[in-house]
């Protein structure tokens, strides 16, 4: 008789072990890491709660959406994703319910393995004046340039280094590189005014948060004097062929190249003219083949403006020939 009663007991505690633990517990989920392909999709992701519960992402994404935002008692979240063209990328869904919480990790593999951006200068000479700077680049980030980062490594008197990140947030005037943004074929980086009265330099470092895999580290070196804004033309007018392409005249003066956001162009006429923009070469900008069958021209004036500067200007004649 005590073996049967033996025998049921056991039955009876197996019984109760089918049963998922997590529906027992306040807040649970199913499982915390999941792994995703770089294609397409969506998945499920199950929720046990004793109540009601609220569903976010643990930052601003545009690549993934959920089905919903809250739910009530043991429930599932269906996660559906785009396509990742770019590197490796992940995001949190974080659940709470009460002062409880609990994080979904999902992790996509990316298209690139080796994220490429190469920066076209490797020193940035900046003016007294608060600004933005920019630096072009060349790579394979298109997809992916929101994963792009920077900090900015400021030399001690000791000799030691300093490294923070360039985030907005910094409040210690000791850290003049004050802002951060990328896009796939530039950056800029915001800058305090130098009220020191002496040259100061850092490092900007531009990296990018491939998770799990390769990675690169761009180093910028910054200057900033106390010098007045200067720009100055070789020639005033030019002629260029009609076959056209990118174009590049030379500056005699050109301390100005950096502030692209400082920058305005005025060409009337001169819509076959296009990206006008100062460079650390001279003054670029590229020419539409001329199918016209005639000589055409086209002035162009260029103003940069700085915050608390005079602004400086130039203009070039630009004629283009014809077939």
């Amino acid at each position: 008789m005590k073996k049967i009663l033996l025998i049921f007991s056991l039955f009876a505690l197996l019984a109760s072990c089918d049963k998922p633990f997590e529906m027992d517990l306040p807040l649970s989920v199913d499982q915390r890491n999941i792994s995703l392909t770089k294609d397409a999709g969506s998945t499920h992701v199950l929720v046990y709660a004793d109540g009601d519960w609220t569903a976010a992402f643990t930052e601003p994404i545009s690549w993934a959406s959920l089905n919903k935002v809250s739910g009530s008692g043991n429930s599932d979240l269906v996660f559906t994703y785009s396509a990742n063209y770019g590197i490796n990328r992940k995001v949190g869904i974080v659940l709470q319910k009460d002062n409880l919480r609990d994080t979904v990790w999902m992790n996509q593999t990316g298209t690139i393995s080796q994220p490429i951006y190469n920066p076209e200068v490797s020193q940035v000479p900046l003016l007294k004046y608060a600004g933005k700077a920019t630096v072009f680049a060349s790579g394979n980030v298109y997809y992916c340039a929101d994963a792009i980062y920077a900090t900015a490594i400021y030399p001690k008197e000791d000799g030691s280094e300093e490294e923070v990140l360039i985030d907005g947030n910094d409040s210690d005037p000791a850290h003049w590189i004050t802002s951060f943004e990328a896009l796939y074929d530039r950056f800029s980086f915001g800058t305090a005014a130098n009220a020191t009265g002496a040259e100061r330099t850092a490092k900007v470092k531009v990296t990018i948060n491939n998770l799990g895999g390769l990675t690169f580290n761009k180093y910028i070196t910054v200057t900033q004097g106390n010098s007045e804004a200067e720009i100055q033309l070789t020639k005033t007018t030019e002629y260029f062929e009609a076959v056209g392409g990118e174009q590049v005249v030379a500056l005699t003066k050109n301390n100005v190249w950096p502030y692209m956001s400082a920058l305005t162009v005025s060409a009337p006429g001169g819509e076959w003219i296009k990206d006008i923009r100062l460079s650390h070469e001279g003054l670029v900008f590229n020419l539409e083949k001329n199918t016209t069958n005639k000589l055409r021209s086209c002035t162009m004036e260029l103003t940069v403006s700085l915050l608390g500067g005079d602004p400086v200007k130039v203009s070039l004649k630009v004629y283009q020939k014809s077939n």
